[in-house]
């Protein structure tokens, strides 16, 4: 291994090409965190420059290369094992800067710094090694947009962007549209110093920028020195680990890794705004592509895999199955193909509708059993239906009565046991499964139990407004028949109080005998409990709800019989009247419609 530290200079500065291997992720460094305040860094120092102040070098970071053996006639070439983000955002602002220079006729700083991003090897068969950086696949393209462009112009043309834009919607292109537009509006703020600022930016991108660069030998084992490192601002995902991990032991056993990449990895390079997009709540939000891998573990290791362990896990999965990387590859693959579907489910379908209340519900726990479940039944098999059925039902009792969700994970990890039973239907299996468990962290609750909840348990207040706001949904869909117009149900409905939570002003209770003071408390507080139960809620339009939502019962009634086409408010609009008693005997109408949807194990 050898080490040191160079400048821009002498890292780009001889003919040399550093490759970005394709099983590396793609470029990711963004604005705010990392090309403002390397812009920053570098504006500092041109400045100290320009006004003779003592000037130290700034150091970018540490980067590491390996040998690649290449045949006579070819560019001397590297692979870079760590630092391509950083790499290729200094090419691209090299690029940006040579640009200005051109447009500003400044012809000597112009070909200075094309020496710092082109090869000139006369011998070179390859129209790509030209470039002294050559990304990772999925970049390629958009790279040599960047650098063929010329000008911001031309790169927003070739992307069908506005003359004007700021983006044109891909990170490497963006990030030259940065630097050009702020180097050139710090060239230009002062007319009389451009000339000046041309030579200072000059020598501080090439001689005061300076990079630990590690140059691996053949001794040296470049993945575990992968793994080791972060790179500056943007940690590695575990997935880009795990994907690097593979690719590198697919090498090794001599795989043709261009072909296992094309196949199986590279449609999550293409669709990564969809794989590397983070989902979850809060501080547990991670990029789609780790919750799959961590939900993939699940399913083959069959024990909980914490999102810190998901890399540390997976290594270990690999060696002890001692199968081939391309099989884990073709693995990941399908997995991966059928936990993106369930996302692509019509809306309307049942499948589309489980997906939606499991998102709901929030419970992520079961995704390592369903994917074994998709994988092995087909979307049309009605035993696949079945067992969706009991699922949501299992999750949406266990809600309603205010069951604790902490042993979801054990209760699904538990439930993929019934994949390896030959014995009866596996709806049949799920469900005798779940009915078999009876402590009050797993257990199905019957009609007994789920009634009192449904009919009792103040809703709104207990529920988020989404899962409340998804019973609702549930009843609507359900109350459909053969005779009922379709409808489709969009979110922008909001939860109402039927009777109002602010009843007092339009809907005084009935005078008590005597005026009864211990009598009126029982009826307030018998009032203030029903009116937050599923009998005194529905769903109105956001425009329709504020409107009527104090009004007494007449005008609230003769609003909803005009502008809304929900089953659920014609059935409410049937009641001359509205009380408590109305709210009670509705909150029983609707729950024999619930066990027609859920109905008891």
């Amino acid at each position: 291994m050898d080490t040191g530290t160079h400048s821009i200079k002498n890292i780009f500065g001889k003919d040399q090409r550093l490759v970005v291997p394709l099983f590396q992720r793609p470029y990711v460094w963004r604005q705010d965190l990392q090309w403002e305040p390397l812009w920053d860094d570098i504006r500092k120092v041109a400045e100290r420059l320009l006004i003779k102040q003592p000037v130290r070098s700034h150091f970018l970071g540490a980067i590491v290369l390996d040998q690649i053996r290449q045949p006579i006639g070819r560019v001397d070439s590297r692979l870079i094992i760590d630092g391509q983000q950083r790499l290729t955002t200094i090419q691209l602002f090299l690029e940006a800067f040579a640009d200005i220079c051109a447009s500003m006729k400044e012809e000597k700083y112009f070909k200075a710094l094309r020496k710092l991003t082109r090869n000139d090897d006369p011998m070179s068969e390859d129209v790509n090694e030209v470039y002294k950086v050559w990304p990772t696949n999925i970049d390629q393209e958009h790279f040599c947009r960047v650098m063929e462009a010329g000008a911001p112009e031309d790169l927003r043309q070739s992307y069908g962007a506005k003359p004007d834009a700021n983006s044109v919607n891909h990170t490497i292109a963006d990030c030259y549209l940065y630097f050009h537009a702020e180097i050139s509006k710090w060239l230009i703020a002062d007319a009389s110093s451009t000339g000046n600022k041309i030579e200072a930016l000059y020598n501080t991108v090439r001689e005061y920028l300076r990079m630990v660069v590690i140059d691996l030998d053949k001794e040296d084992d470049a993945q575990l020195i992968f793994e080791t490192l972060n790179a500056r601002g943007t940690p590695l995902l575990p997935s880009d680990l795990v994907k690097n991990f593979l690719f590198h032991r697919a090498e090794i056993e001599g795989e043709k890794i261009e072909k296992l990449y094309e196949k199986y990895w590279k449609s999550f390079d293409i669709e990564h705004k969809y794989w590397r997009e983070e989902i979850g709540p809060g501080h547990a939000k991670r990029a789609r592509l780790d919750l799959f891998l961590q939900n993939y573990l699940t399913l083959r290791t069959t024990d909980e895999v914490p999102s810190a362990h998901i890399y540390a896990t997976f290594r270990q999965h690999a060696i002890n199955a001692k199968v081939k990387p391309s099989q884990h590859l073709e693995n990941v693959r399908h997995y991966a193909d059928i936990y993106q579907s369930f996302s692509k489910f019509p809306r309307q379908s049942r499948m589309g509708l489980f997906f939606y209340r499991l998102d709901m519900l929030g419970v992520t726990t079961v995704y390592p059993f369903l994917l074994e479940l998709f994988a092995c039944y087909g979307q049309d098999d009605p035993e696949l239906i079945k067992v969706l059925n009991y699922i949501e039902g299992y999750l949406v009792r266990r809600m309603i009565c205010q069951l604790s969700t902490r042993a979801y994970s054990k209760v699904f990890l538990e439930l993929l046991v019934v994949f390896s039973s030959d014995e009866g239907n596996i709806s049949d299996r799920v469900k005798n499964h779940l009915t078999s468990y009876d402590a009050e962290s797993n257990r199905w609750p019957k009609d007994a139990e789920f009634k009192q909840a449904w009919l009792e348990k103040p809703i709104y207040n207990l529920l988020l407004r989404q899962r409340a706001r998804m019973l609702l949904e549930a009843l609507e869909l359900q109350l459909f028949t053969d005779l009922t117009e379709s409808i489709e149900i969009k979110s922008n409905l909001t939860i109402e109080h039927i009777m109002p939570q602010g009843w007092l002003e339009h809907w005084a209770l009935p005078k008590i005998e005597n005026e009864n003071k211990e009598k009126r408390e029982k009826a307030e507080a018998t009032r203030n409990r029903l009116i937050h139960t599923i009998g005194n809620l529905t769903l109105l339009t956001k425009k329709l709800n504020p409107s009527v939502s104090n009004s007494k019962w007449e005008i609230k009634k003769s609003a909803i019989q005009k502008h809304s086409a929900l089953t659920l408010n014609r059935q409410i609009c049937a009641y001359e009247t509205w009380s408590e008693e109305m709210i009670e005997e509705r909150g029983k109408n609707l729950f024999n419609v619930v066990t027609q949807i859920w109905s008891e194990p």
